[in-house]
């Protein structure tokens, strides 16, 4: 029989059976038949031929054939997505049944499973920045299919992979992710491609210094990010104060920022999650890289253990101002940081993998006055990937997390140093499930515990010192349930259930017995809480999305500041407590996109109500101050804003336009005499340019423009003199502003290859690029004159001016 459609081939079956079909023809007027042969073959096997994977039965009642859709066996296809040059899993690849306009992206893990009707069809995977693939499949059974995708050519029209009319469409993600490429793709701060800088020059993502890693999403503070590396916390995510932050782009796998809709596996944080993959090496084979430029150096090595069953990688970094001697404000340019980052992986079979990651960053900075500040992060993560069947995917995952700091006191001479040290140190253990029910059904829940041992502050190897702040031990444990349904063809709902426990023993100070020996005795407290999450999504056509968004979130972690440092890591983290109520946020945001070819627009409201926010009061202080809990004073704050966003996704010149209007205020009694007042981070406009523009194969010019409202800060309205110092008086809090910030750069990149012989090539980057291009001076901080024989009282520090830089990379 030729290919024709399923109606006149039934009409002609019946003339050549004498068989009397009976049918709808509604039902099957858009199906059409593949060509078939028959030689004496039984009506029976002719029928299940030509309606196989048309979801159509036949059933013979009385004289009749009757042809009805049947309920068709749904099976399995499961995998992962892999990148072909490395074996690296992609998270958030697309695949796609084109013809069910039925789709699934991959979870953090690389892991896809997508359940449909016994039958022929097209698979499409797609990711950015990869060539798509095309996979014909018959599915009659239960099947694992893993998928690898190519890098697709520096090619002018490839900039940015352009995005896809079938389910799931991108647009309907609540997440961003980056990737390596889209991290290295913009000018940067003496060439050093950095992570968090590069999380700065999106829309609605704050930075209130110059130089600064710090985070402010949506009127939260820089503590309110939930910052993880392979699934640890990292509670301080900066080298040098923040010029440049612990991520190395050399072991960077992927990067997922929420910020609209939280998903319930992720808590403790109020205002964003930032989710950081360290690459897992290349299983194929051995590769070199690395790079300098005025900021570091750095080298990696990855490569297979066993060929596609085990890899490795291990990056190096060092920070290179010691050998430039760079002259900065903020430190001695004999100051340096490191960090190393390693990971292995082994696949024990189809269904289980292992993987080992482990990172360590120490910073050793010298003050002008050859003070000393040293801190770092040590992360150690042992995950176990298992496969229960097609459709349950579960990851296991033992983490530890040490954070600390160690402060200079006095270091006039050697004998009389003392220092203040604080820090968390964390183990965690947690198993987080996915079932993909269907292709538009996916649940997901799991169990994590936490144990916190937390040092806010206190002389270093001095435990029974009387001005120490009083330790605390902690555990958090939470159980959540979120589910991700499509409710036709138009609608997707997300909702999920976070329950939160937390329970904290804070050690009491002062306590002996009869015989004046000290005791630990603990005050314990216990706080229970449900937070739910909501977002549902309204797809008007197939490239434009309305969604709404709801959070409510708790925190159980405070990072004190003290809002006069603009710069310092000294940052003691204390948790909740008797005295202490956990931090909660309601955050309901309204948003649209629409995504034309080569073009996103999107537009985006939001409103967020905090509660239990802490602020130290007046000339409090952190060092030396046991009692630094009752000087921190609970109120709220509120904020609420408006994104737009602009952008061009593909052609020679790519780029986005963004502007946000923005407010944060606080309300806390007995600070600003009990008034409104605006918050630390109140940025009210903020408008961000990127631009990239590919001339050829080899060169491509980048550019990055921002202007922002200058931030708050107070100011002394007088001064009084005490034993011959003057003393500032304050009356208001943030009751002025910096100036408006304002800055320009630009960068070229020139590549190039050379053979080494074999299949081996080495590959070059040569990077120039103009910080601050037009040498704008942008105060870093105002300094307060406390000697009264001095006629300035106070002066403005500014920040970097025009600095212009080269770095190279390389690859084997």
């Amino acid at each position: 029989m030729p290919a024709d459609s399923l109606i006149r081939t039934l009409l002609r079956l019946e003339q050549k059976s004498g068989s009397n079909f009976a049918f709808d023809p509604d039902q099957l007027r858009t199906i059409r038949v593949p060509g078939s042969r028959f030689v004496e073959a039984p009506l029976s096997r002719v029928l299940d031929r030509i309606l196989f994977g048309t979801g159509l039965g036949f059933k013979q009642i009385g004289n009749d054939i009757v042809i009805a859709p049947e309920k068709a066996q749904a099976w399995t296809i499961h995998g992962h997505v892999r990148d072909r040059s490395n074996g690296e899993e992609l998270i958030g690849a697309t695949v796609q049944v084109p013809a069910l306009e039925a789709g699934i992206n991959t979870n953090q893990y690389g892991f896809y499973s997508i359940s449909i009707p016994e039958g022929t069809y097209l698979l499409l995977i797609s990711h950015p920045g990869y060539q798509n693939v095309r996979k014909m499949i018959r599915l009659d059974r239960n099947r694992q299919e893993e998928i690898e995708l190519a890098l697709k050519e520096r090619n002018l029209e490839e900039v940015v992979i352009k995005r896809s009319d079938v389910s799931p469409n991108p647009i309907l993600r609540n997440e961003q992710n980056f990737g390596p490429r889209q991290l290295s793709h913009v000018p940067y701060y003496a060439g050093e491609t950095d992570v968090m800088k590069r999380l700065q020059m999106e829309n609605g993502i704050k930075n209130i210094t110059e130089g600064s890693s710090a985070l402010f999403v949506r009127g939260g503070n820089s503590d309110q990010n939930l910052i993880l590396l392979d699934e640890a916390i990292v509670y301080n995510p900066s080298h040098l104060y923040g010029l440049v932050s612990v991520f190395n782009a050399d072991a960077v796998n992927n990067l997922q920022v929420y910020r609209d809709y939280m998903p319930a596996n992720f808590g403790g944080r109020l205002s964003s999650v930032i989710v950081n993959r360290m690459a897992e090496g290349n299983s194929k084979e051995f590769h070199v890289n690395g790079g300098i430029n005025l900021m570091s150096a750095r080298i990696a090595a990855e490569g297979p253990i066993v060929k596609d069953k085990s890899s490795f990688i291990v990056a190096y970094r060092r920070s290179l101002l010691d050998v430039f001697q760079s002259q900065f404000k903020l430190f001695n340019p004999n100051s340096v940081y490191y960090d190393i980052n390693a990971k292995a992986n082994y696949k024990i079979n189809k269904d289980n993998s292992i993987f080992y990651s482990a990172y360590i960053g120490k910073d050793h900075l010298l003050s002008e006055n050859s003070y000393t500040n040293d801190w770092g992060n040590l992360t150690s993560t042992l995950r176990w990937n298992h496969i229960f069947n097609s459709r349950v995917f579960l990851n296991v995952s033992a983490i530890y997390s040490n954070y600390s700091n160690l402060l200079d006191l006095n270091a006039d001479t050697l004998s009389q140093k003392s220092q203040w040290s604080t820090g968390v140190r964390d183990l965690t253990l947690k198993a987080d499930y996915t079932y993909f029910r269907s292709p538009t059904n996916q649940i997901k829940f799991g169990i994590s515990g936490i144990y916190h041992q937390f040092s806010p502050g206190e002389m270093f190897r001095q435990e029974a010192f009387e001005f120490n702040i009083s330790r605390d031990r902690s555990i958090e444990t939470a159980i959540y349930y979120a589910q991700q349904i499509s409710l036709g063809r138009r609608f997707e709902l997300n909702y999920g259930l976070r329950m939160g426990f937390f329970r904290n023993s804070e050690e009491k100070r002062n306590v002996f017995d009869d015989k004046g020996n000290r005791l630990k005795k603990y005050e314990h407290t216990f706080f229970a809480n449900p937070e739910p999450r909501l977002n549902i999504s309204y797809l008007a056509a197939a490239n434009q999305r309305i969604y709404a968004t709801y959070n409510l979130n708790y925190q159980y972690l405070q990072l004190i500041q003290n809002s006069t440092l603009a710069f310092s890591s000294l940052e003691p983290w204390i948790p909740a407590s008797a005295k202490i109520k956990p931090q909660r946020s309601s955050h309901v945001a309204l948003g649209y996109r629409y995504a034309p070819l080569n073009y996103l627009f999107s537009a985006s409201v939001y409103y967020k109500r905090l509660s239990n926010q802490l602020d130290l009061t007046g000339h409090a202080q952190i060092i030396r101050n046991p009692e630094v809990r009752t000087q921190l004073k609970a109120g709220s704050s509120d904020a609420y804003g408006l994104e737009l966003e602009m952008s061009k996704t593909a052609g020679k010149f790519s780029g986005a336009l963004a502007y946000s209007y923005s407010r944060a205020y606080r309300k806390i009694a007995g600070i600003n005499f009990g008034e409104r007042f605006v918050a630390n981070y109140d940025i009210p406009h903020e408008l961000k340019l990127t631009a990239r523009y590919e001339l050829n194969n080899r060169f491509s010019f980048q550019s990055f423009f921002t202007y922002t409202t200058g931030r708050p800060l107070t100011l002394p309205v007088g001064y009084y003199q005490h034993d011959g110092l003057n003393v500032p008086i304050f009356e208001g809090r943030n009751t002025d502003r910096f100036p408006d910030f304002s800055r320009l750069d630009i960068s070229a990149q020139y590549r190039l290859q050379s053979r080494l012989g074999g299949k081996r090539a080495l590959s070059h980057t040569i990077s120039i690029g103009v910080y601050n291009l037009y040498n704008r001076k942008n105060p870093l901080y105002y300094h307060l004159n406390s000697s009264s024989f001095e006629s300035k009282r106070s002066t403005i520090e500014y920040g970097f001016g025009f600095y212009p830089w080269l770095a190279y990379s390389f690859k084997i």
